[in-house]
């Protein structure tokens, strides 16, 4: 069995539909197996109060409105027939991550065959619960959660099925190799020794880290692709350019080769811990990107809160609100609210306990 190699696209076609199928077509060249990308709206991922965001690429320094650039990124729906189209052309498997149950139930209507979920989203167990519904195979990512999380999501998976594959990866771009922590993979591995184990490359380098990974057994593998590091966004300054892409395909399959005549060494400073846990260096943008729960409209104290009256969110700046998997408290009993909780506001312990 080769290892599944997946070209993450993501934003980077930079609100175009010819560096979309660009970029599939140079997937497909370079010996991927699937082309991915992103699919959300800005309002089912951010409150628009969520705040501004700083960044560097390592040249330059942006502040942006959260809400605003991300509605830059998305992906237009009505691009999905020439897009999924290109992809069945080009012999490569179309995928987008899901961030909200619409976004899922429109991919999977058009067709999309494996779901992806994104390390963002492995709390949101609403989610997860509805993509294991669907039957489809799932690969999750993990970065940031904890093993006590991530076994929360595979088990409600489990619930429906077992075609789960789960990515180690660290929420840090670029991640530098002494921070990817490999030796996690060990951990998943003896964890969940009933699901595939693979691995979602942050660093800069072409092929380091993918290639250990798949010296541990990996044999799923995603990284960030782009048409030149050049271009305008925040993801494009440490993703592969086209060359760099066929060359980490080549480098992975000789890994593969190794790994299956046991001649694959691993490297210590790569390896690191075993630990699954959130760490240092993934603590903001945990803080920034896990969903949690929003109030959709302005809610008076000592009304009830329906669950059609509650959003699941990435904070941005904003207080974070409860954990999505309580969504279901609202649905199963009557709550009411202990003060008025505005519009956008996080719905947290103290607005409903007092």
């Amino acid at each position: 069995m080769s290892v599944y190699i997946i070209a993450e696209i993501g934003i980077n076609f930079n609100g175009s539909l010819e560096n979309c199928l660009k970029m599939i077509d140079l997937s497909a060249q370079a010996g991927c197996h699937a082309a991915k990308f992103q699919f959300f709206t800005a309002s089912g991922m951010y409150p628009k109060s969520a705040g501004k965001i700083d960044w560097k690429d390592g040249e330059k320094a942006y502040s942006y409105d959260i809400h605003e650039a991300v509605k830059r990124f998305e992906l237009l729906p009505e691009w999905l027939d020439e897009i999924m189209a290109r992809c069945i052309a080009r012999n490569i498997d179309f995928m987008a991550s899901v961030f909200d149950r619409e976004g899922l139930e429109y991919l999977v209507q058009k067709g999309m065959n494996k779901i992806k979920l994104s390390s963002y989203t492995i709390t949101n167990l609403p989610l997860i619960e509805a993509a294991a519904q669907t039957g489809l195979p799932i690969i999750m990512s993990t970065g940031g959660a904890t093993l006590a999380e991530t076994e929360e999501a595979v088990r409600c998976i489990q619930k429906v099925h077992n075609n789960i594959a789960l990515l180690h990866c660290s929420i840090k771009y670029p991640t530098p190799l002494e921070e990817v922590n490999m030796g996690v993979l060990d951990t998943l591995k003896l964890a969940f020794p009933e699901v595939n184990i693979g691995y979602s490359d942050h660093t800069f380098e072409v092929s380091d880290a993918p290639v250990q990974a798949v010296y541990l057994g990996a044999t799923v593998i995603e990284k960030h692709i782009t048409l030149s590091k050049q271009m305008e966004g925040p993801d494009h300054f440490f993703a592969l350019e086209p060359d760099e892409l066929a060359r980490m395909v080549i480098d992975i399959n000789e890994a593969r080769k190794r790994f299956l005549n046991g001649s694959g060494t691993v490297q210590p400073a790569i390896y690191g811990s075993t630990a699954k846990i959130c760490y240092e260096h993934e603590k903001y943008l945990r803080d920034f990107a896990y969903m949690t729960l929003f109030a959709k409209r302005t809610i008076r104290k000592g009304d009830p809160i329906p669950p059609e009256a509650i959003s699941i969110l990435r904070p941005g700046k904003k207080q974070p609100g409860l954990p999505p998997k309580y969504l279901k408290l609202f649905s199963d009993h009557t709550i009411t609210a202990k003060k008025e909780i505005a519009c956008e506001d996080p719905i947290t312990w103290d607005a409903i306990l007092g």
